[in-house]
């Protein structure tokens, strides 16, 4: 009995042919490209053990045995990109306000915003980079150090369940665990921890900055009063504009992280029954 019409493999790796239900046709194809699960895999032609979403590699890796971000770990990259440009373009406005009057306080915030551009570029690019590698291939990484995965399941009401009102965690029936699914997919979340201290300490570092800059400039107030009207002037106009913007992005930072807290560490109580 003679097999019926369809496309099967003939011989030819990776290529299949049209079986017109009597013979061989000359009808050839590639074969059709499996999409793989997410996990950890081995990037072909590397050691690089990287975490695939099940589209995409991602700025994420197992090193010394422990999952971890890249150095510059920007996502979405087109994000990263964007910003580095909108940072480089206002130091470069600074720097040409600093030559313009020729007021050297412009010098610092042109080299810090030069800074804060390269670094979004840089990340920006380096994640873009890695869509150039090719697709997985085999069996994923299941070692301890990276589970429970997601889909491991170790009691009843498994799943997927809301953290913040933008991002979800794994939880498996016993434990949370440190994967998170936001919208430009799932993500390693296992340095989290550490990246909620840095950005709280962050917040609280702007804030002290703030109020310094406030104090310069009521002392400024003060001085331009007592007839230091020089002196007091540049420190007026320097510090409170300064200290009323690192004030409000100090309220931003610490907002901002307080919000996603349990994005970036693991609750402390299990999700509500379904």
């Amino acid at each position: 009995m003679s097999a019926p019409a369809g496309w099967y493999d003939a011989g030819t790796p990776g290529h299949q042919r049209w079986w017109d239900g009597f013979q061989w046709t000359a009808n050839e194809r590639a074969v059709p490209a499996v999409a793989l699960p997410m996990g950890w895999y081995t990037v072909p032609g590397t050691s690089d053990l990287r975490w695939w979403d099940g589209a995409i590699w991602t700025p994420y890796r197992v090193r010394d045995g422990r999952p971890k971000p890249d150095a510059f770990a920007i996502e979405p990259a087109a994000t990263g990109i964007v910003l580095g440009i909108v940072f480089l373009v206002l130091a470069a406005m600074q720097l040409f306000t600093r030559m313009m009057s020729g007021n050297d306080a412009f010098a610092l915030t042109t080299i810090l915003m030069a800074a804060a551009g390269a670094v979004w570029l840089i990340g920006g690019i380096t994640t873009k980079g890695l869509r150039r590698l090719p697709a997985p291939h085999g069996a994923p990484f299941a070692d301890v150090a990276v589970r429970p995965l997601p889909g491991d399941a170790e009691g009843p009401g498994a799943g997927w369940y809301p953290v913040t009102g933008q991002a979800g965690r794994w939880w498996t029936g016993t434990r949370w665990s440190w994967y998170v699914g936001m919208k430009i997919g799932v993500r390693p979340g296992h340095f989290g921890p550490r990246g909620y201290l840095i950005s709280m300490i962050a917040g609280w570092i702007i804030a002290a900055i703030a109020v310094l800059a406030l104090v310069v400039g009521a002392l400024g107030i003060g001085l331009a009063s007592a007839g230091e009207e020089v002196l007091g002037g540049v420190l007026a106009f320097l510090g409170i504009p300064f200290g009323l913007i690192f004030a409000g992005l100090a309220v931003f930072v610490l907002l901002l992280t307080r919000s996603r807290r349990y994005a970036m560490v693991l609750p402390e109580v299990p999700p509500p029954v379904r």
